[in-house]
């Protein structure tokens, strides 16, 4: 699908975007007035559910956001190629750029005033909570090359599943393996180590003194913690109809319906009202779920990472 230049009023969904026709210059007056977003794609793939709330701008070459993405107002994206996964919140007045492409997982939340830089080549897993005011840079640029600086680079920055940017952190292009967490306020300057915390200018593992970010969890224990998630969801939201199932392992032969495996960490994604819903009511703290390959729809624009 490709457009040029977008705006609507809010909320906006999938439909809504779809439904929209390319706009005169003057969208940009419109959008002071009514505080409507700009986008301005080359190519645009929208899952279902997307939301953008007013006052957010959006330049890409090619942007494919999930189903039931939030980007929340003010924020400005501005890059070349982007891709976002289902359930992801960008929330407000954050700010994304750089002139390579750009992999965001599903279940990912990004706090107010969030910078992810991506001149390098930026890749985000699955579940990455970044707090407020973190700064992600794949580059450093600005010294005279030719009257001698040393320090004009760029690399690649690799944050990989369930990491967690606490807040106010500043991180360099390195490599963090899953589970790991940087404190508030910290500057990570080198490679963080799986289910390791780190903490301090420049950050320094911690993990002796505060223990891993992650425990084991028997599946009895989580059985036992899903079952009441559900029931609470089932009692305060009480939707109308129920086909959510939590199990060890998948059934595929019962696709239809909304199945939660506690081994697998994945969910059979049929984006009914309910299911919907419950995703909703578990993050951002009592679980996260990945659709299972069948049903995940973005897994290619995740998984393809153009050449440079």
């Amino acid at each position: 699908m490709s457009h040029s230049l977008l705006y609507a009023m809010l909320p906006l969904s999938s439909y809504a975007l779809r439904a929209m026709r390319w706009a005169s210059p003057i969208s940009r007056a419109l959008r002071w007035v009514t505080g409507a977003p700009i986008i301005t794609v080359g190519e645009l793939i929208l899952g279902k559910n997307v939301i953008i709330e007013p006052g957010v701008e959006i330049r890409c070459d090619r942007l494919v956001l999930g189903d039931n993405v939030m980007i929340k107002s003010g924020t400005r994206i501005d890059m070349t190629d982007l891709v976002i996964g289902d359930y992801t919140i960008v929330n407000d007045r954050c700010f994304l750029t750089g002139t390579d492409w750009c992999r965001i997982g599903h279940n990912c939340w990004f706090g107010h005033y969030t910078i992810i830089d991506s001149i390098g080549t930026t890749r985000i897993g699955n579940g990455v909570g970044v707090g407020a005011h973190s700064q992600l840079w794949t580059h450093a640029y600005f010294g005279d090359i030719l009257e001698g600086c040393r320090f004009a680079s760029h690399k690649p920055l690799v944050i990989e599943d369930d990491v967690w940017l606490v807040g106010q952190c500043i991180v360099s292009p390195i490599h963090a393996a899953p589970r790991s967490m940087a404190m508030a306020g910290s500057v990570v300057t080198k490679d963080m180590e799986e289910n390791h915390v780190y903490a301090g200018v420049p950050a320094k593992d911690v993990t002796d003194r505060l223990g891993p970010q992650f425990e084991e969890v028997s599946l009895a224990e989580k059985r036992s913690r899903m079952e009441s998630y559900l029931h609470e969801f089932l009692d305060r939201r009480k939707p109308r109809q129920n086909r959510i199932r939590i199990v060890d392992q998948l059934d595929m032969g019962q696709r239809h319906l909304s199945q939660f495996s506690l081994t697998e960490r994945t969910y059979i994604k049929n984006l009914y009202p309910e299911e919907v819903m419950f995703m909703r009511f578990l993050r951002p703290t009592k679980a996260k779920f990945l659709p299972t390959p069948e049903t995940d729809w973005l897994a290619p624009h995740l998984s393809i990472v153009p050449e440079t």
